[in-house]
């Protein structure tokens, strides 16, 4: 069995897309979906308690603070029951139904996750869906002293050291898409943003993750429209975010 721990915090027009997406899912694989609340909303909160009474949400962590993503993980991976265990953000869309599929065919001993990223300091893979055996999860866990993306960059270069496969696809777009920046900026402020490249490159001791570029897979087999509204909404506010920084850009060149 694949435990899915999705995150939420607010963000409620794209967590049900993501969970209402996630049901097209068709796999022989057991997975069970924990949504673990971080604090939302009143709305949000209903909405997610509408969504478990039909059947969208297996089991739901109500907390009266925002933990952001390692703590909340951690949380979650306690009720977790199956082997695997796969942190899903909470604004993505599913575009294939045989998504989980491929993505477990890649993964070996340690961790795999859709998505790459390659800027600095280190080749990573990313964390918004990130599948990783629940025994060695329980036994490194997200470090806490950095709330958010490091905490996951931290576990794969720990994997990578003790001998552990760690994969990333880079092409992946067609399978599984995601939004993100979704549920605000509480994440600029969390512990252990500003940590420097030279420890973060420490970590990993000269080990690197395995990229694979491209996986084959039916096309036709396509959940969702890319014209659906929440991808109306995400484009017409990628271009309001474009819109903003040209002028400020323009005003800056203006003022020398």
């Amino acid at each position: 069995m694949v435990s899915i721990i999705m995150l939420v915090h607010n963000a409620r027009d794209y967590t049900i897309h993501s969970i209402k997406t996630l049901k097209k899912t068709n796999t022989k694989l057991k997975y069970e979906l924990i949504v673990v609340d971080n604090d939302s909303t009143l709305k949000t909160k209903k909405t997610l308690e509408k969504l478990e009474k039909k059947g969208y949400i297996d089991k739901i962590i109500s907390l009266r603070e925002n933990t952001m993503f390692a703590r909340g993980n951690n949380i979650g991976v306690n009720l977790a029951s199956g082997e695997l265990v796969l942190l899903l953000n909470s604004d993505i869309e599913i575009r294939n139904s045989r998504w989980l599929d491929i993505l477990v065919k890649q993964y070996e001993k340690g961790a795999v996750s859709y998505g790459v990223c390659d800027n600095y300091p280190h080749v990573r893979g990313d964390g918004y869906c990130f599948l990783i055996d629940k025994v060695l999860y329980k036994k490194y866990k997200l470090d806490e002293n950095f709330e958010w993306w490091w905490s996951v960059t931290k576990l794969q270069a720990q994997l990578l050291k003790d001998g552990y496969k760690v994969k990333a696809i880079r092409n992946h777009n067609d399978l599984l898409f995601h939004y993100g920046g979704m549920s605000g900026n509480a994440w600029k402020n969390s512990k252990g943003m500003q940590v420097e490249g030279k420890e973060v490159e420490s970590w990993f001791e000269e080990n690197n993750i395995e990229i694979i570029e491209k996986v084959n897979f039916e096309k036709v087999d396509r959940c969702f429209s890319k014209y659906n509204l929440i991808n109306i909404k995400y484009n017409i506010r990628k271009q309001y975010v474009k819109m903003k920084r040209n002028i400020k850009n323009r005003l800056t060149r203006r003022s020398k």
